[in-house]
């Protein structure tokens, strides 16, 4: 019996100290790889490709942010355009639908990150 004790407390005590392990990353699909490849080639200049970080250029958004304000469809819509006639800071970047294709494959693949919230801005009033 007092072993039996000995060994739940030990049991116990192993227990509280493991801690949960994160789960493996999923392999990339051939053309998500494809599509990092030429992220990396070609985005990496000004935005953060990757799932975490921050971009180069303080107003290109992170791939990851990207992956939240669009859908697989409005982004290919996107990167035809951005193709085309480039958008707001960036160039026209030539891309052939194959690439464009492989580039949202890679950017659907990204854990989305939740933005950060606006600075909240504080109104003062004379006499308070």
């Amino acid at each position: 019996m007092r072993d039996a004790l000995i060994i739940l407390s030990l049991a116990g005590a192993l227990a509280s100290c493991a801690t949960p392990q994160p789960a493996p990353p999923q392999p990339m699909s051939p053309a998500a790889e494809r599509g990092l490849q030429f992220a990396v080639r070609s985005c990496a200049g000004c935005h953060a490709v990757d799932s975490a970080g921050h971009s180069a250029n303080a107003v290109a958004p992170p791939f990851a942010s990207v992956r939240m304000r669009h859908t697989a469809i409005g982004l290919e819509r996107s990167l035809a355009q951005i193709s085309r006639e480039g958008h707001g800071e960036m160039p026209p970047i030539y891309m052939t639908a194959a690439e464009m294709a492989d580039l949202v494959a890679y950017i659907e693949s990204l854990e989305p990150i939740a933005e950060a919230p606006a600075p909240a801005t504080q109104v003062r009033t004379a006499g308070l």
